[in-house]
């Protein structure tokens, strides 16, 4: 897996293909959401040298969104033909979701795409084990995922650029330090009250 790592070498694969390059950047980000563990920062970042910036991130973006909906599918799709995986319809935090708004259920989907604890691929199960459609799936990824996709675009691209990006990276990655400290101490406020409630 070294070459998902070397954005140099995607942004060499990803030009090859010419304009098909596209599709096959679309197609390779699919692959990673599907997989769920593996990092798509390298892509976005050699999206973003091939074709820009801007360009970069709405391919980049494409290709998240379509790996998400795929995996949610292939995962609804697989616990609604497994006897054994239905057992997890009985889960007590997957009925208390179901009991929640639709507007909620979305939102949760938002909030957990912003977090950068969670893979990708655990939220594209979650969710396709719950009762949410396949609709508000789509658009609460979409709406998730743009922030993320910012920050690998722009971080993906200035490491490779660094000499000109040098400013812009370290604001990059304070503010990507700033969500993680955020992040770890809502979390753990979180544990100490449910610790406080079960006492």
């Amino acid at each position: 897996m070294d070459w998902l790592t070397n954005v140099d070498g995607l942004a060499e694969w990803i030009r090859s293909w010419g304009i098909l390059g596209i599709a096959g950047s679309i197609v390779l980000n699919i692959v990673i959401s599907v997989a769920g563990v593996l990092p798509s920062i390298f892509l976005s970042g050699a999206n973003a040298v091939v074709f820009g910036l801007y360009g970069g991130f709405l391919i980049s973006l494409t290709g998240e969104v379509a790996g998400a909906a795929i995996a949610f599918l292939l995962y609804r799709y697989g616990i609604r033909s497994s006897m054994r995986l239905q057992k997890l319809d009985s889960f007590q935090w997957v009925q208390r979701i179901n009991g929640t708004s639709r507007f909620r259920k979305c939102l949760a989907i938002v909030l957990l795409r912003l977090n950068p604890f969670i893979p990708s691929g655990v939220i594209n199960l979650g969710a396709a084990i719950t009762s949410l459609s396949f609709g508000d799936f789509l658009l609460a990824t979409f709406i998730g995922k743009i922030p993320s996709m910012v920050f690998e675009t722009f971080v993906g691209h200035d490491l490779i650029y660094f000499g000109e990006n040098k400013l812009r990276l370290l604001f990059s990655l304070l503010a990507a330090a700033l969500v993680l400290i955020i992040f770890w101490n809502s979390g753990s406020k979180g544990k100490e009250r449910r610790h406080e409630d079960s006492c």
